[in-house]
Formats: structure tokens, sequence, C-alpha cells
């Protein structure tokens, strides 16, 4: 979602554009088994370069796939997938982690001089993170020595990012894995309404207390991740933002989305389009020499965020990207609605 997005509003007439394929995936895929050679597929057909943190005895290569068709030997673990039950507005989840599960916070690359090009570091801009309950070798400070890595790095040579992290539903319903303690080191904390009700602690019934689970939000905002954005999409009621204990921004949806056509996928459109959102902004504002984040940027990432979750949900599949013109047009429709005047995200040259 997030290349697409990038060569819908920001590419040039050239392919080449440098904002386009420096877009990176850093994964766990066995390239071998057809799952794995999906993936890959999918990763050169939208133009994102595909880096494969693999750890195996079996031939791996860890940036870029190996395209010759070998054969699986026994005992090796296959590509994680997850199958998708969508019915009546309701959805079930069935995962196998497959060589998913032995991705360790420690495989995660801090610039890409570790890889194929041993000559040149590549600085990271943003780094995002999506599905930490999903990898278990990333919790309990996996992760959190890498990030601190990061930051460490970052201090050294004055090189600014900013990193966001989406957790997903946790399995093991404990809602835990250490997650708080890296908040330290998080510019944007992405949250479902379920997800922020686990892991704040609120018990109380989301449809029949909405706004005291907002001020609950708030709370949790300033005692467990004082410097981190917390962002918590709300449904049909689109989305509200939280930082340093009080609600900034409250941004609503349109009333289009009242039927669905698959929801599937939606979290990771909204969560890239507030990616492209704020990164837009950045891009022309002063604030991007220095990463420094304002309450206007998030305000302007959340609209790009909900136009794209909602075109999203109108279009049949988890991962096929909005057509530019839907954006566009909910983005539009978003911002005539808006009485404040933020200044929009760049949808067209």
């Amino acid at each position: 979602h997030l290349s697409s997005l990038l060569r819908h509003f920001w590419m040039n007439d050239s392919e080449d554009d440098p904002r386009t394929s420096n877009v990176n995936l850093q994964t766990v895929i066995n390239e071998n088994d057809e799952h794995g050679r999906l993936i890959a597929s999918h990763c050169s057909q939208h133009k994102f370069r595909l880096i494969n943190r693999r750890v195996s005895n079996q031939p791996s290569c860890y940036c870029g796939t190996n395209e010759a068709v070998m054969q699986i030997q026994q005992g090796d673990k296959s590509t994680g997938h997850c199958a998708v039950i969508v019915s009546k507005g309701d959805r079930s989840f069935m995962t196998h982690l497959g060589c998913m599960e032995d991705f360790r916070g420690a495989h995660v690359l801090t610039n890409f001089q570790e890889g194929e090009n041993r000559n040149i570091a590549i600085a990271h801009r943003h780094i995002h993170i999506a599905g930490y309950y999903n990898i278990a070798g990333f919790w309990d400070g996996e992760l959190a020595c890498k990030l601190a890595e990061m930051r460490e790095e970052e201090t050294k040579t004055n090189q600014r990012m900013t990193i966001s992290l989406v957790p997903q539903h946790d399995a093991t319903n404990k809602w835990d894995g250490g997650l708080l303690n890296i908040l330290q080191y998080i510019d944007f904390l992405i949250l479902s309404e379920v997800e922020a009700n686990h892991i704040t602690k609120f018990r109380e019934n989301l449809g029949h207390n909405h706004s005291e689970f907002l001020k609950h939000v708030a709370k949790f905002s300033a005692s467990n991740g004082p410097r981190t954005y917390i962002i918590v999409t709300l449904g049909l009621k689109g989305a509200a933002a939280f930082y340093e204990g009080e609600m900034i921004h409250q941004q609503k949806t349109l009333p289009e989305i009242e039927n669905p056509t698959d929801p599937t996928g939606a979290g990771d459109a909204f969560a890239a389009g507030f990616l492209h959102g704020y990164l837009s902004y950045q891009a022309e504002s002063k604030d991007e020499v220095d990463c420094i984040i304002t309450s206007e940027a998030v305000k302007a990432a959340m609209q790009c965020a909900c136009a794209t979750g909602t075109c999203s949900i109108m279009v049949q599949g988890a991962s096929v990207p909005s057509k530019k013109e839907s954006i566009e047009r909910v983005l539009n429709n978003i911002i005539l609605h808006e009485s404040n005047g933020v200044k929009r995200c760049r949808v067209a040259k």
C-alpha cells in the first residue's frame, strides 16, 4: 500500500524515482516454496525491495530472493501465511507462522551496509514495524535492543528518523511481550480499537462507553508513552490521536463506508496512508530536516490514513491497493468536511 501511494503521488515521470525504489521490506520467507515465491513476486510487482532475513541451514539469500526453484528438504520450515474467513462483517484468521517464528530482533538490519552492498550504508528515513505480537522473537527486549542501537547511531550521525509500530492481535491474549518497554523508541503507535482496549487495560464495553474509552487512552499515553503519538482507529467513527495525555485530534471518516466490500487489510492500508501523509507533509515542510513531529503533521497524516483505509474496504482483497482517483476523491471529501484548515497531504503534482 505504501509503495503504491508513493507511485501515485510522489513519482516523477521516471520509473526510477528514488522515493519509491527506497521502500524496503525486511521479513522472513522460504524463497523455495510457493508462498515465498508469491510474496517475492508481489514485491516485484509493486516495485519495492524484499530483504529476506531468513536464518536456515537451507540455501537462502539475505537480500532479494533466489529465483531457482529448489526442492524443499524434509524439516525445512515453509513461508508463513494466513487464511482469512469473512462472513457477515466478521472475520476469522488462521495463521501458520512457518519460518517467520525464527525471526528475531537481532536479525533486523540497522542499515544496508550489512547486506548486498557493503560499501554503501543506506540510512533509514522511517522504520515501520508490523505485526509485533506475531513475532515472538521481537518480544521482551529482543527488538528493544535493536531499536536502542538505531537510536544511538542516530545520535552519533545526527540523521534523524521516525519509527512506527503496529502490534496487531495477540493470539496469546496476554497483550504484553514487553511492548510498553519499547515505546521510548517509538514515535507512532498505531492501534485498532480492540488492540487499544487490551493494551491500555480498558475493560468496559466499548460500544456503550466511547468517551470514557478515549479519556482512558489519553491517560494511558501520559503514563506509558509520553513521547509517543498513539493513533487509534475507531471504525466508522474514524480515528483519534493522543500525545502527552491529551487527545490532540479526532479524525472523522465518511459515511460511504457503511457497506464495506472487504474489511481485511484496512488496518494496514490505514497505516500506509498515515505514513504517506506524514512523510508527504514533512517533505513540504521545513520540519523535514530535523524530523520535528507537529500536531499539524499528525492531523494531515490522519486525513490521508482515513482516506486510504476507507478506499481499502471498498476493494476486494487485502493487498490490492486502491486507485489513485478513489483516494483523491475520498481525501478531498474528508478535507471538505474539515473546518480547522489543516494542511492536506499532497495528492497531485
